[in-house]
C-alpha cells in the first residue's frame, strides 16, 4: 500500500485503487466461485441430457413394428422390378409379371416457321378430371416460344410442362404431362380470340399424341392390378413395387423371408447408447478420491438415481433378456451375443416386442423414464432452468455490488484527498512555526 509521508503529498489514486481492490477481492472470488461451478453444472446437465435423449431415440426404435424382424424381398435379375418389404409383409414366394409401365402423356403441334404469329386467345389445359388452368395469350405474343413461354409461367405443381422441339419442318411445341398414367392425361381447349390458337387443341386440332397416357399393369399371382404410377405400395401388404421394365407374359418370383438384421442393429445401437449414458452419469457423479477428479454432479441425486432406475429395470427382466443374448459386466453395461440373438429371434420372432415394445414391461418402464428427463416439462429442463436463473441472479448480485464499489471508491477518494490537504496545510504550518522559532532564537543571542 502507498505510504503517507510528512512533508509530502499523498498518491491517492494508488491508495484508493489498493484499499478498493482489497475490499473486493473476497466478493470477486466468491462470484466467480459460484459463475464457475454453476456453468459446470449447466454444461454437466446438457451432457446428461445428451446421453439420455440418445438412449430415448433408441428405444423408440422399437415402437410398433419396429420391435418385430425386418423382410427381405428377393427378385430376380432382369425381372422388370424391385420389391422392398416391410415388417408387416407376409412371408412366402409371389410369381409377378410387369406387363406394361406406366407413360407420362406428350402432344405435339403441327410445325411452324419460326416467330410466325399463331393467334391470340385462351388456352386451358386440363389434367384428368382437375380443374382446367387457363392461360391468356395477348395479340402479338402468339408464337410458340412465347405461348411455351405462358404456359410454364402457370404450370408450376399443375401437372404440366412445354417446350420446343426446332425440327427441319419447323418449330414444334411439346405438351408433357408431369404425371404418369391416365392420371395425368392432359386436355387441351382453347376459346376466343382470333381462333388461331384453335390448332394446339388436342381434339379438333393439330395437337397429336405421341406418348399415350398409360397405366401401369401388373399380375400377381393371376391378379391383375393396374396403377397411375410405376410405383405400387398397395398391391401387396407390406410390400413396394417398383417397376422398371416390361415383360408381358413372363412371370418372376418375388421372395420376402424373415431379415432380423435391422432389428439386432437396432438392439445393438440400445446397448451403446446405454452403456455411453451409464458411463456420462458415473463420471458426472464420481467422488474425488482414489486419484479421480471429482464430477460435476458429485452430491447430486439425479444421475445416481436414474443409474440405479436403469440397472433396477434390468436386473428385473434380467432372465428375459439373457435368452435374447444380453450379458451384463460388472460395472453394470450390457453386451450383445449376436449368434444367441439370432437363435432366439429364429425361435420366437416377437420376442423383441415382448420385451421392448410400447406396452412391454421393459420397453414401457424405459419409455417413462426417459420422458421424465427428456421429455416435455422434464426434470433436467427444470433443474437447468433453475441454474441460469442462479447465473441472471448472479448478474443483478454483481451489478449491485458494482454500484456499492463505485460509492466506496468516491468515499476514499474524497476522505484521502481531504486528508492530503489538510497534511498539506499542516506541512505549510509547520515551515511557518520553525521559521519563526529560529527567528526569536537568533534575536535572544
Amino acid at each position: 500500500m502507498a505510504s503517507i509521508s510528512t512533508g509530502s503529498s499523498i498518491d491517492v489514486n494508488t491508495l484508493v485503487s489498493q484499499l478498493v481492490a482489497a475490499e473486493r477481492a473476497p466478493t470477486d472470488k466468491r462470484f466467480s466461485a459460484i459463475e464457475t461451478t454453476t456453468k459446470a453444472q449447466i454444461s454437466a446437465f446438457g451432457q446428461l441430457t445428451s446421453a439420455l435423449s440418445s438412449l430415448d431415440s433408441t428405444i423408440k426404435r422399437f415402437d410398433g413394428d419396429g420391435a418385430l424382424p425386418g423382410r427381405k424381398a428377393t427378385v430376380a435379375a432382369d425381372a422388370g422390378y424391385t420389391a422392398s418389404a416391410g415388417a408387416t409383409a407376409r412371408l412366402g414366394s409371389y410369381s409377378i409379371s410387369v406387363e406394361r409401365l406406366a407413360t407420362a402423356q406428350k402432344l405435339q403441334s403441327a410445325p411452324l416457321a419460326k416467330d410466325t404469329q399463331l393467334g391470340h386467345g385462351r388456352i386451358s389445359i386440363q389434367v384428368a378430371d382437375g380443374d382446367a388452368i387457363d392461360i391468356d395469350i395477348a395479340e402479338g405474343k402468339g408464337t410458340l416460344a412465347q405461348i411455351r413461354d405462358a404456359i410454364n409461367a402457370k404450370s408450376a405443381d399443375n401437372g404440366f410442362t412445354a417446350t420446343i422441339v426446332h425440327g427441319d419442318a419447323g418449330d414444334v411445341l411439346m405438351l408433357s404431362a408431369t404425371k404418369t398414367g391416365t392420371a395425368g392425361k392432359l386436355t387441351v381447349t382453347t376459346s376466343g380470340g382470333d381462333g388461331g390458337l384453335g390448332k394446339l387443341a388436342s381434339s379438333g386440332g393439330t395437337m397429336t399424341e405421341v406418348v399415350a397416357a398409360n397405366d401401369a399393369k401388373v399380375i400377381v399371382d393371376g391378379v391383375v392390378r393396374t396403377s397411375s404410377s410405376n410405383t405400387i405400395t398397395d398391391g401387396l401388404d407390406g410390400v413396394s413395387l417398383t417397376l422398371t421394365k416390361a415383360n408381358p407374359g413372363t412371370t418372376f418370383a418375388l421372395d420376402v423371408a424373415s431379415d432380423a438384421s435391422t432389428l439386432k442393429a437396432s438392439l445393438l445401437t440400445l446397448v451403446s447408447t446405454y452403456n455411453t449414458a451409464m458411463t456420462q452419469m458415473r463420471s458426472l457423479g464420481q467422488a474425488g478420491t482414489d486419484g479421480k477428479t471429482a464430477g460435476t454432479l458429485v452430491g447430486d441425486a439425479m444421475p445416481r438415481n436414474i443409474m440405479q432406475s436403469l440397472r433396477s429395470m434390468v436386473s428385473a427382466s434380467y432372465g428375459d433378456l439373457s435368452k435374447l443374448g444380453f450379458k451384463t459386466a460388472v460395472d453394470g453395461s450390457l453386451s450383445l451375443d449376436g449368434a444367441k440373438f439370432d437363435a432366439a429371434i429364429a425361435a420366437d420372432p416377437n420376442a423383441i416386442s415382448k420385451l421392448f415394445g410400447n406396452e412391454a414391461p421393459l420397453g414401457k418402464q424405459m419409455r417413462s423414464l426417459t420422458a421424465n428427463y427428456v421429455g416435455t416439462d422434464n426434470a433436467i429442463g427444470s433443474r437447468t432452468e433453475s441454474l441460469n436463473k442462479k447465473l441472471k441472479d448472479l448478474t443483478r448480485q454483481r451489478d449491485n455490488y458494482e454500484v456499492r464499489i463505485e460509492k466506496l471508491t468516491a468515499q476514499y477518494r474524497t476522505q484521502f484527498t481531504a486528508l492530503d490537504s489538510l497534511l498539506s496545510k499542516l506541512s505549510s504550518t509547520s515551515s511557518y512555526l520553525s521559521q519563526q522559532l529560529s527567528a526569536l532564537s537568533s534575536s535572544s543571542s
